[in-house]
C-alpha cells in the first residue's frame, strides 16, 4: 500500500495549487480583522458572507508585506481619503501561497480603491432607501426645535479639538448668553464609534425619562411672530437638544456615521439632534436623519447662539410692543374716563327724573287699586257680617236646646231621685257592695236611703 508523509502531501498540494491557480488573481472579499505589527507588515482575515444573511461562508488569512503595504496604503488613502478598516469590501490582487508548515494564505500585491468606494456608496444608498421606506429620514426633524436652547447634551470625545471649539464658542459668545452643557463622552473615530455613540444616546435618554413637567411655549404663524401662550404647553425634559460633534479627520472615519443602526436610533430619538461632524464636503447618513446638520462644531455653537439672539431680539421687540400698546391703551382709557365723567351726571339726572316719574305713576296706581280693593271688600265684609250674625244666633239657639236636653238627662240620672223612689245602696268600709261574696258574718254595713242611713251587722 502506497503512503505519503504529511510533508509530502503538503508539497503535493503546493505544487497542485501552483499548476491550477494563476500566479495572481483579483479577489473580492470583506476585511474581517486587520492588524499591523512593528515591522510594518499588515495581516488580515478576509471573509465572504452569505447573500441571504450575515453567515460567514468562506474565510482566509492574507498578508501585505511592509514594502507593499506602504505603497498600497498610500494609494488607497489618495483615492478614498481613509485607511483600510474592518467591514470594508475590497478588490485586491493576490497570489495564493501554500507553506508546508503554515498552510495556505494570500499575499496581497495590489488593490483597486474604486471598488471599495463603489461598495460603500451602494451600501449607503441601500440604507437611505430603507430609512425613507420606513419614514425615518424626516422623523427627528418633525420634533419642535425649542425657541430657547439652554440645556445641551453633548456627544463627543472630551479630548477632541471640535469639542473644545464648541465649548469655547458657546462660553465666549459676545452677547453674554449662558448655557448648561453636559458631556457624554464617546469615541468619535475607529471601529468602536458606533457602539460608543449608541451608549451615549442611551445615557441621555435615561436621564431624560420620567414624568414631564409642563412649561409654556411660543405659538404663532412663524417663529419670528410667535406669541407666548400659557395654554400651549410642551413637555419639559432634562435637556433641550443633543449635539453630536467631532473635529476633522479622514473621510474613512465617517463610515461609523453611515451606520443604519445609529441612523435609526437618532431618527427615533425623543429630542432634536444637531450634528457637526467636521467635514465640509461629506454628508453622512447621520446628517441626513438629524434635525439639523452643520459642518463643524463651531457652526453648531453659532447656530445655537443665533437662535438665542433671535429670541432675545424678539422678546425685546415684544416688550417694546407691549409698552407701546399699554401706553396707547392707558391713553384711550383716560379719554374714556374723561368722557364718562362728563356724561355720568347728565345720565344720573335723567335716571333720577325717570325714576321719580315712574314712582309717581306707580303711587297713583297703588292708590287707585287700594281704593277699589277697599270698596269691593267692604261690600263683601258687610255680607259676611250678616251671614256670621245669623249663623251665630242659630248656633247659640241650638246649643241652648242641647244644654236643656242634657240637664233633663242629668236630672233623671240623679241618685236622689232614685232613692226617693224607694231605691237604696249598701257600702262596706266605704266601698259599694254589689255582691254577697264581698261580705262575711260580723261585717258592719251601711245602707243609704233617701232620708238617712242605717248601719247593720251581717249574721
Amino acid at each position: 500500500m502506497t503512503s505519503l508523509s504529511l510533508y509530502q502531501l503538503n508539497q503535493l498540494i503546493k505544487e497542485s495549487l501552483r499548476q491550477v491557480i494563476p500566479a495572481t488573481i483579483w479577489l473580492r472579499a470583506e476585511i474581517h480583522n486587520i492588524t499591523s505589527n512593528y515591522s510594518g507588515h499588515c495581516y488580515l482575515d478576509l471573509i465572504e458572507k452569505s447573500e441571504h444573511n450575515d453567515q460567514i461562508i468562506a474565510k482566509q488569512r492574507a498578508t501585505i508585506w511592509a514594502s507593499t503595504y506602504r505603497l498600497l496604503a498610500h494609494k488607497f488613502y489618495s483615492a478614498t481619503g481613509g485607511t483600510l478598516q474592518a467591514g470594508m469590501n475590497i478588490l485586491v490582487e493576490v497570489s495564493v501561497e501554500f507553506h508546508e508548515l503554515y498552510g495556505m494564505s494570500l499575499n496581497i500585491k495590489d488593490i483597486d480603491p474604486t471598488y471599495t468606494l463603489g461598495e460603500l456608496q451602494r451600501r449607503r444608498l441601500e440604507i437611505i432607501q430603507r430609512l425613507k421606506k420606513h419614514g425615518l429620514i424626516d422623523k427627528n426633524r418633525q420634533l419642535p426645535m425649542p425657541r430657547l436652547i439652554k440645556r445641551i447634551a453633548i456627544i463627543s470625545s472630551p479630548t477632541a479639538a471640535g469639542y473644545s471649539d464648541f465649548i469655547h464658542q458657546l462660553t465666549h459668545n459676545p452677547h453674554g448668553f449662558t448655557y448648561q452643557t453636559t458631556l457624554f463622552p464617546a469615541i468619535m473615530q475607529g471601529p468602536q464609534t458606533e457602539e460608543s455613540i449608541l451608549s451615549a444616546l442611551a445615557s441621555i435618554e435615561s436621564q431624560n425619562s420620567g414624568c414631564p413637567i409642563l412649561s409654556p411655549c411660543f405659538k404663532g404663524t412663524s417663529e419670528a411672530e410667535g406669541v407666548l401662550h400659557s395654554s400651549f404647553l410642551t413637555p419639559h425634559f432634562s435637556f433641550d437638544i443633543v449635539v453630536i460633534i467631532r473635529g476633522g479627520g479622514a473621510t474613512s472615519d465617517l463610515q461609523a456615521f453611515d451606520s443604519e443602526q445609529l441612523a435609526v436610533r437618532c431618527a427615533n430619538f425623543p429630542l432634536p439632534i444637531i450634528t457637526g461632524i467636521g467635514h465640509l464636503r461629506d454628508e453622512t447618513i447621520l446628517d441626513l436623519v438629524a434635525h439639523k446638520n452643520l459642518k463643524t462644531p463651531t457652526a453648531v455653537a453659532e447656530y445655537i447662539i443665533s437662535r438665542t439672539l433671535e429670541l432675545d431680539m424678539y422678546l425685546l421687540e415684544l416688550g417694546d410692543r407691549l409698552q407701546k400698546n399699554a401706553i396707547l391703551r392707558l391713553e384711550q382709557e383716560k379719554n374714556r374716563l374723561t368722557s364718562l365723567s362728563a356724561y355720568i351726571p347728565q345720565y344720573a339726572l335723567r335716571l333720577l327724573t325717570a325714576s321719580d316719574n315712574k314712582l309717581t305713576a306707580l303711587q297713583h296706581r297703588i292708590e287707585l287699586k287700594t281704593a277699589d280693593f277697599i270698596a269691593k271688600n267692604r261690600l263683601l265684609l258687610d255680607r259676611k257680617s250678616d251671614q256670621l250674625s245669623t249663623t251665630v244666633n242659630q248656633q247659640l239657639q241650638q246649643q241652648q236646646n242641647n244644654l236643656k236636653l242634657i240637664e233633663t238627662k242629668l236630672q233623671l240620672l240623679d241618685p236622689q231621685q232614685l232613692l226617693r223612689k224607694g231605691y237604696s245602696f249598701t257600702t262596706h268600709n266605704g266601698k259599694l257592695v254589689t255582691s254577697i261574696t264581698q261580705l262575711a258574718p260580723g261585717d258592719t254595713i251601711t245602707t243609704t236611703l233617701a232620708d238617712g242611713t242605717i248601719d247593720s251587722i251581717v249574721k
